[in-house]
């Protein structure tokens, strides 16, 4: 009799055991799953224009006194501001004091380390009115959009 007692006991300590390794693995990988999960989040492009050469880029952007332009299927895209607050798209535009039709194009990333600069830069165009400061707020978010988003797409193509 003691002995299938301690038999009984070692089966349900293994059974035991089994159950409770697969019940924190499940638990274990949903919460990898929601920390390792990448949060996608809009910001918008603030674009002056489209080129299609050079040239004609240059030209047309000559009134600008700040401005950054990529090439992309042999085009050129001239921007003048990144934001994360389709709100504050009037206020740059007007510091510019451009009358011709901007264009906000919305693309998507998760790099946290742009986002919390492109937040900062945001507040600083929200609270000031001076058109020099929100110029060149606009001009370092546009350094730091090419140096962490479009450098860091092209080193993975």
């Amino acid at each position: 009799m003691k002995n299938k007692t301690i038999i009984y006991v070692a089966v349900a300590i293994i059974i035991g055991l089994i159950l409770g390794k697969n019940i924190y693995d499940g638990y274990a990988k949903e919460v990898d799953d929601v920390f390792n999960e990448k949060r996608l989040e809009n910001i918008y492009l603030i674009q002056y224009g489209v080129y299609s050469t050079i040239e004609s880029m240059k030209e047309n952007t000559k009134k600008l006194k700040s401005y950054f332009y990529y090439n992309e299927d042999d085009k050129f895209h001239v921007l003048i501001g990144v934001i994360s607050d389709k709100k504050l798209k009037d206020k740059i535009v007007s510091s510019y004091n451009i009358d011709t039709n901007i264009y906000l194009k919305k693309i998507q990333t998760d790099n946290i380390t742009f986002l919390e600069t492109l937040k900062q830069y945001d507040d600083l165009v929200q609270n000031t009115s001076d058109n020099n400061t929100i110029i060149n707020a606009e001009k370092q978010i546009l350094s730091k959009y090419e140096e962490l988003i479009l450098r860091s797409e092209s080193n993975i193509n």
